[in-house]
């Protein structure tokens, strides 16, 4: 008997199983369908785009849309972005009322063109995007990246242009100027990017930075002038950037200027300002080590710091 009832117990509860989730499919259904409306799909928009979309498929997003959706939204493949284009595709392609546009020049505010990519890219990176030098300058993420024009779109990053350089020479031209002198960073020779220092979405540093100072954006490649040392040099202690220009520079090691102009900026005092010493008998003699290669730091090697008990004037 106690069987019979196990039984017919389970009988029952497959049944309401059953019969419930039935219930629920026409209104999940109808709840899709209010989703989804206004939206034509992705392969009415293939239909006339479809070299726009070739080259999206072979993007890192168009594979995400199109062919592995994880998410509602990422199903609506174009119209994820674009979004909602019944009426776009009823008008025969006149109309783009409630579409977001990302041509240049389109009437779409540029602040809803970011916004419909902040929708997923808004962690890590761009976390500090609104208020950033380039939100408030009106830059538009298309600006920079592509997601199915120009030669940068199967890229990693989806560049406008081919590198991170070239994509920052397009607005940066005192920088770029600055690059080709004498003494450089290596960026032309393709060691590093714009991005090894600069976060072009927003930090909470000037300049961009990716450091807490422009000091410790440094330390991150010249370690070895971090200290502490025994005998710290003011300056450095300051900011590098009180002796060395960050983009190039026609002086060696980046500097502003000439070594010697450099050291006087600070020590108008020290030696005789016409480099001279007296000589045998009161003759005056001329000190080429203070103007000739690296003048100060000729005598000065140690000029960020000094560990030894004697260098105190950065002599070792």
């Amino acid at each position: 008997m106690r069987k019979i009832s196990i039984s017919a117990l389970t009988f029952v509860f497959v049944i309401l199983v059953f019969l419930l989730s039935f219930s629920k499919a026409p209104a999940e259904d109808k709840k899709a369908e209010k989703a989804n409306a206004g939206y034509a799909g992705a392969e009415t928009c293939q239909a006339c785009h479809q070299k726009v979309y070739d080259i999206l498929a072979k993007t890192a997003m168009g594979t995400l849309f199109l062919k592995h959706p994880r998410t509602a939204g990422e199903k609506l493949g174009c119209e994820t972005c674009h979004g909602p284009a019944t009426e776009h595709v009823g008008s025969g392609g006149t109309s783009f009322a409630g579409m977001v546009r990302f041509t240049k020049g389109t009437p779409t505010p540029i602040s809803m063109q970011n916004d419909a990519c902040l929708k997923c890219h808004q962690k890590r990176n761009r976390l500090f995007w609104s208020g950033s030098v380039h939100d408030t300058n009106g830059v538009a993420c298309t600006s920079c990246h592509v997601v199915h024009t120009g030669p940068g779109a199967a890229n990693r990053f989806q560049l406008a242009r081919l590198t991170v350089a070239d994509t920052c020479n397009t607005c940066h031209k005192e920088q770029v100027r600055a690059e080709n002198k004498f003494s450089h960073h290596p960026v032309r020779e393709g060691k590093m990017n714009c991005a090894s220092c600069h976060n072009p979405h927003g930090t909470a540093s000037p300049k961009l930075v990716k450091a807490i100072s422009t000091r410790e954006l440094c330390f991150n490649c010249h370690a070895q002038y971090r200290g502490p040392f025994i005998f710290q040099h003011p300056p450095v202690m300051e900011d590098c950037f009180n002796c060395h220009q960050p983009h190039g520079s026609a002086y060696p090691a980046l500097l502003k200027q000439p070594p010697i102009r450099l050291c006087r900026d600070c020590h108008i005092t020290f030696h005789n300002v016409n480099f001279t010493i007296s000589g045998a008998g009161g003759a005056e003699k001329r000190r080429i080590n203070m103007m000739a290669g690296s003048a100060c730091v000729n005598c000065h090697r140690n000029i960020h710091g000094s560990n030894n008990i004697q260098g105190n004037l950065f002599f070792r």
